[in-house]
C-alpha cells in the first residue's frame, strides 16, 4: 500500500473493517462443508482420502481446499491438544483470512484508487448475500476468490507472465474444476497474443502440471478422473431441458433474494459499454461462460453460491472501468438502497429468523438460503454460526476428532440424511452413506428415483446394506452384484494390483455398462 496516498489508505482500512465485520457476523459452516472434515480426519490418520476409511471414493470436489485445511489441522495438532471443534475453528480462520486478503488485493492492486471506486467495490461485495455467505460456509469459495484475484492481477499486467497465469489457472482448477470457465478466455488471449506461441504453449503445459498430476493420481488412486460427486449430480438421466429450466429458476431466485449480486454482475456489462477495454471484456466473457454453465447444470440448492465468483470478477471490472462520477454515484445509490431495504441483507439477516419465524428459507424449487437454515434456526435446531454459539459446546464437533479418530473396524452401516455433521459425529468405525450417493460409487451410477436440485436420490438395491455391513456380496440382482464386485476391486482392492489397473480401464471405457443397463431395465419393468 506504500504507493497509495494516506487518505486512500485510510479509506481502504475502513472499508476492509466493514467487510471483515460483516464476514465475522455472518460466518457459518454448511453441512456440505463438514463432509470435508471426515475426509481430512481419515487422511491424517492414514486411512486414505475417502469419506469412509480405506474406501477410495472421492467425496470432495476441492482437493486444494481440502489439503490446505489438512495442512493447518496437522500443524496445529503438533502444538495444541485435540478438541472436537478444531476443524470448525480452522475452517473459520482460513475462510476469513483468505476472504479479507482477497478484498485487500482487489482494493490495493486492481480497483481505481479513488473513494467512489473503492467504496463501490466493497459495498457490492459486502451487501451481497452470495458473496458474504460464501466468504465462509466451509466450502471452497474463499480460496477460489483469492486465486481469481491473483490471476486477474497477473493478467492485467502490461506483459502477463504466461507460466504464472497457467500455474494459477491450474490451482483454480484444483480448487474447483469448473471455475476454469471464468478464466479460460483470458488465459487463451494471453497465450494467443504472446510473441512466441510455441514457447508459450510449452509454458502453459508446465503451468498446468499440478492439475495434470492430480488427474493422473486421481485415475490411479480413485480409479476415475472426476470426483464421485460429479457422477452423483451429473449422471442423473434428467432431461437437459428440465435442468436448464431449473437453472433459470436459480437466476430468478437470486433476482428475488439477492438482487445486489445480479445487479453487480450487470454493472460490469454497463461499465464495459461506457469504457470498452479488451482485457476486461475477456474477463466478462468468462463470467458469461460461467453463467451459461450454471443454467446448463441446473444451478444448485445453495442460493447464490455459484454467483459469488462471477460477482467478484464483475466487481473487478466495474470498480476499474466505471470512472464517471455520476455513474459511480448512481451505482452506489442503487447498491445502498438494495442493501439496506433487503430483508435478507447481510446487515441484519442473521436476526431475521427470530424476527420473522415464518419467512421462507427455501423456495418452491428447493433452492434455499442455507446460511439461514444452519445459522441459528430453532425450527431445525441447527446452530452452525461462529457468533451465535461459537462452537463453545463440544457437541457441535465430533468426539472422535484428532487423536481420537481411530479405526478398529466397521461396527454398523448408517444411512444418513446428510453426510456432513451426522457422518462426522459418527466417527470412523461407522460406514456412512446417503441416498444421494455423494460418497458411494455404486449408488452414484444408478438411476435417480426422486430429485430436487442438488439432491438426486437413489433407491438402495436389495441386499446392498447387508453387503456393506458384512463385507460379503449379498446384492440380490445378479448383474448389479457382478458390477459391484468389479467396482470393489477399484475402490477397495490392493492399490498396485495389476487386475485393478485392468478394471480401471474397463470401467472408464464403459465395458461394464451393459450390466447396469440390464439391471435398470429389470428395475424399470
Amino acid at each position: 500500500m506504500k504507493h497509495l496516498q494516506k487518505e486512500t489508505r485510510v479509506v481502504i482500512a475502513l472499508l476492509l473493517g466493514l467487510y471483515l465485520l460483516l464476514v465475522i457476523r455472518n460466518a457459518w459452516i454448511s453441512d456440505d462443508g463438514i463432509i470435508t472434515f471426515r475426509v481430512v480426519e481419515n487422511f491424517l490418520a492414514g486411512y486414505g482420502l475417502g469419506y469412509n476409511p480405506f474406501v477410495r471414493v472421492q467425496a470432495f470436489t476441492h482437493p486444494l481446499w481440502l489439503f490446505l485445511i489438512a495442512l493447518v489441522y496437522f500443524v496445529s495438532g503438533l502444538f495444541l491438544p485435540s478438541v472436537p471443534n478444531a476443524l470448525f475453528y480452522i475452517t473459520f480462520f482460513l475462510s476469513i483470512l483468505l476472504s479479507v486478503l482477497t478484498v485487500f488485493l482487489l482494493l490495493t492492486h486492481i480497483s481505481k484508487p479513488d473513494p467512489l471506486s473503492l467504496g463501490l467495490a466493497v459495498l457490492v461485495l459486502s451487501l451481497s448475500n452470495g458473496f458474504i455467505d460464501f466468504s465462509t460456509s466451509g466450502l471452497e469459495n474463499p480460496l477460489t476468490h483469492l486465486l481469481l484475484v491473483v490471476f486477474i492481477i497477473v493478467f492485467l499486467a502490461e506483459q502477463p507472465n504466461i507460466l504464472l497465469l497457467s500455474f494459477i489457472s491450474s490451482l483454480i482448477m484444483l480448487n474447483r474444476i469448473d471455475a476454469f470457465l471464468i478464466i479460460a478466455p483470458a488465459l487463451g488471449y494471453a497465450w494467443w497474443t504472446s510473441s512466441q506461441r510455441k514457447q508459450a504453449a510449452f509454458k502453459v503445459f508446465v503451468g498446468f502440471l499440478p492439475m495434470l498430476i492430480w488427474e493422473v493420481f486421481s485415475l490411479f488412486y480413485f480409479g476415475f478422473l472426476f470426483p464421485n460427486t460429479a457422477y452423483a449430480k451429473l449422471n442423473t438421466g434428467i432431461s437437459d431441458s428440465l435442468m436448464m429450466l431449473q437453472g433459470v429458476d436459480y437466476f430468478l431466485n437470486a433476482i428475488n433474494w439477492d438482487t445486489i449480486t445480479i445487479f453487480g454482475i450487470l454493472l460490469a456489462g454497463v461499465a464495459l459499454y461506457f469504457e470498452p477495454a479488451r482485457k476486461y471484456m475477456l474477463l466478462f466473457i468468462g463470467v458469461l461462460f460461467y453463467l451459461a454453465y450454471i443454467v446448463r447444470i441446473g444451478g444448485d440448492f445453495f442460493s447464490s453460491r455459484f454467483f459469488s465468483a462471477p460477482l467478484l470478477v464483475s466487481v473487478v471490472i466495474a470498480s476499474s472501468l466505471l470512472t464517471v462520477k455520476m455513474h459511480q454515484w448512481t451505482a452506489l445509490a442503487v447498491v445502498l438502497l438494495l442493501g439496506v431495504f433487503s430483508l435478507r441483507s447481510p446487515l441484519w439477516s442473521s436476526n431475521m429468523v427470530a424476527a420473522l419465524p415464518e419467512y421462507p428459507i427455501s423456495d418452491r424449487n428447493a433452492i434455499s438460503d442455507q446460511r439461514l437454515e444452519y445459522f441459528g434456526n430453532d425450527r431445525k435446531g441447527q446452530y452452525n454460526s461462529l457468533v451465535e454459539n461459537g462452537f463453545r459446546e463440544f457437541e457441535w464437533g465430533s468426539p472422535f476428532a484428532g487423536n481420537q479418530w481411530r479405526f478398529t473396524g466397521f461396527e454398523e452401516v448408517y444411512v444418513a440424511e446428510a453426510l456432513g455433521k451426522p457422518g462426522y459425529k459418527k466417527g470412523p468405525n461407522v460406514f456412512v452413506i446417503d441416498s444421494y450417493a455423494l460418497s458411494d460409487p455404486l449408488l452414484a451410477r444408478l438411476p435417480v428415483s426422486e430429485w430436487e436440485i442438488g439432491h438426486f436420490e437413489r433407491e438402495i438395491p436389495d441386499g446392498y446394506l447387508e453387503t456393506l455391513g458384512t463385507g460379503e456380496n449379498q446384492i440380490a440382482d445378479p448383474d448389479l452384484a457382478l458390477y459391484y464386485e468389479k467396482l470393489q476391486v477399484i475402490v477397495a482392492g490392493p492399490l498396485n494390483d495389476w487386475n485393478r489397473m485392468t478394471e480401471i480401464w474397463k470401467f472408464n471405457t464403459g465395458q461394464y455398462n451393459y450390466l447396469l443397463e440390464r439391471y435398470i431395465q429389470r428395475v424399470g419393468n
